[in-house]
């Protein structure tokens, strides 16, 4: 079973990643609804397929979901999975955009991609739709672009990537 627990840095005060928990759901799955169109997966998803999918995350040990706390309050989502030798990063989601422009979300992913690459020792990337305007995003915080399919690309945790020290806390949901 996944295990629970907070990542916060010295240099992004005010920010956490918590590990997502069942009570999480909910939040989880509006946000992934609302934004659907931007993702590979767009059926909207019920109350029960939440609690499937979450059941079977917590059975994978090499996949971490994440909630985006500012100042302790949830305000979006970040995950990355081990998948063929690299850390995959997926559903970046920012859930309540009034917390938007801040820097919340990309001090969060910053934080992320740094506990990625320690962890995992392998390359950081991200599978994104040519439409989702977040390419650009992924951009401005160090990925760039490595591949290209017919609908997405394949963007890399490049050079230009500045990590930062990352402590872990025991937290239990």
């Amino acid at each position: 079973m996944n295990e629970s627990f907070l990542l916060v840095s010295d240099a992004l005060p005010g920010i956490s990643l918590r590990s997502a928990a069942p009570s999480d759901c909910d939040d989880l799955r509006a946000w992934k609804n609302e934004n659907r169109q931007y993702f590979f997966f767009r059926d909207l998803i019920s109350a029960d397929g939440q609690r499937q999918w979450f059941a079977g995350y917590r059975q994978r040990p090499d996949d971490w979901m994440f909630m985006v706390l500012d100042q302790d309050r949830s305000i979006g989502c970040m995950g990355f999975r081990a998948r063929d030798g690299q850390a995959d990063v997926y559903n970046v989601i920012l859930g309540r955009a009034e917390h938007g422009g801040r820097g919340v979300m990309s001090g969060a992913f910053r934080m992320m991609c740094s506990f990625a690459r320690e962890r995992l020792g392998v390359p950081v990337v991200a599978r994104v739709l040519k439409t989702n305007p977040a390419l650009g995003w992924y951009r401005k915080r160090g990925f760039d672009v490595v591949g290209d399919q017919d609908e997405h690309v394949m963007i890399a945790l490049g050079e230009r990537f500045e990590p930062v020290a990352v402590s872990r806390k025991e937290w239990t949901s």
